[in-house]
């Protein structure tokens, strides 16, 4: 999938230079013949190298890769020569395995998954390539496992997957970058990422979007991470979206986006407008002890499991419930192995 333009395709200047002085050998070789007067002398290769050196410039002043620095321009040049890859389930049937691995790990997540693959198999039916989904967000008590799940998801897709965390006020150019007038300019995680792995759909996890904060520069500018995100999670702007540190435009319209939260009320109302909301309960003392016995399957003290078990029983009838890790805490205090016995 074409994510550069294809202009910025732009030759090495060694490559050029080659180029240049193949094209004035061969022509005076039509003139002289295969003879001396064919060889060019220093001054004809200094005058090829110049002529090379000025047609690199303006190809890449063309491009708009001038301000580029040099060190990263073939990373770019390779993306527009190459294009991205799609990563993803690429039949019905792959979907199918998709949700059904997704509900073994995340049962009490069972509407997401479902939702998941409906969009799925409609995107392989209509043709699509890769894994494809509207922006997420999933809502609920924390320890349900919302990261997890969403890390899971990328994994089974086969598609690269990053984690930007909402709890400091950088997050917004975490998603967008930066350009100069802050501490530290950098490309956002997401063209970082598909630079990085040549994907065109990675999965991207903003965890904790109900904290979204603002980051100012030291130019007194500033962006929050609803601006930053809002640009991506609209087809249209992502498509052409300009990155402000290769101040380059790439085609973002493919990526991912998977949005968690706690506190749904305090999620901002443009990305709710946005997403795809799942407003997910605490676990039930159903499912709760379902992932219990899936991590302790391999256990065989099934009195500790019983004991485990009503106390987690317990614990999911309560106001805060139980969460995963606690859940995991449990089965690791079983699956210890035993002491070596010394005589």
């Amino acid at each position: 999938m074409p994510v550069l333009p294809c202009m910025l395709d732009v030759p090495r200047l060694d490559d050029m230079e080659a180029q240049f002085l193949a094209f004035w050998t061969t022509m005076r070789r039509n003139i002289y013949g295969y003879n001396r007067k064919s060889m060019l002398d220093i001054s004809m290769q200094r005058k090829a190298k110049n002529l090379a050196a000025d047609a690199h410039k303006r190809r890449l002043r063309e491009a708009g890769l001038s301000s580029v620095k040099t060190e990263l321009r073939p990373a770019l040049t390779a993306l527009a020569r190459e294009g991205a890859r799609l990563s993803g389930p690429a039949t019905a049937n792959d979907v199918h395995v998709l949700a059904a691995a997704l509900h073994a790990e995340s049962g009490w997540m069972r509407d997401v998954s479902t939702w998941i693959m409906q969009q799925m198999l409609r995107h392989v039916a209509g043709g699509g390539r890769g894994f494809a989904l509207p922006p997420v967000i999933l809502a609920g008590p924390p320890g349900i496992g919302k990261s997890h799940y969403a890390r899971k998801l990328a994994d089974l897709a086969g598609t690269p997957v990053r984690m930007i965390d909402v709890g400091g006020g950088s997050a917004g150019f975490r998603i967008s970058g930066t350009e100069k007038g802050w501490g530290t300019e950098q490309p956002g995680v997401p063209v970082e990422t598909i630079l990085a792995r040549k994907v065109a759909n990675p999965l991207m996890i903003v965890d904790e979007i109900d904290k979204a904060g603002i980051a100012r520069s030291t130019r007194g500018s500033s962006t929050s991470i609803v601006t930053s995100l809002l640009q991506m999670l609209e087809t249209g702007t992502a498509r052409h979206f300009e990155c402000p540190f290769h101040r380059i435009a790439f085609d973002m319209s493919r990526v991912v986006w998977i949005m968690t939260a706690n506190d749904v009320d305090r999620i901002p109302a443009p990305l709710r407008d946005r997403s795809r909301l799942f407003i997910l309960p605490k676990l039930s003392a159903v499912d709760a002890i379902r992932h219990f016995d899936r991590l302790t399957a391999d256990c065989e003290d099934e009195a500790g499991r019983d004991r485990c078990r009503v106390f987690i029983e317990k614990m999911s009838h309560r106001s805060e419930g139980i969460s995963l890790r606690q859940i995991g805490m449990l089965a690791d205090t079983l699956n210890v192995p035993a002491a070596p016995l010394y005589q």
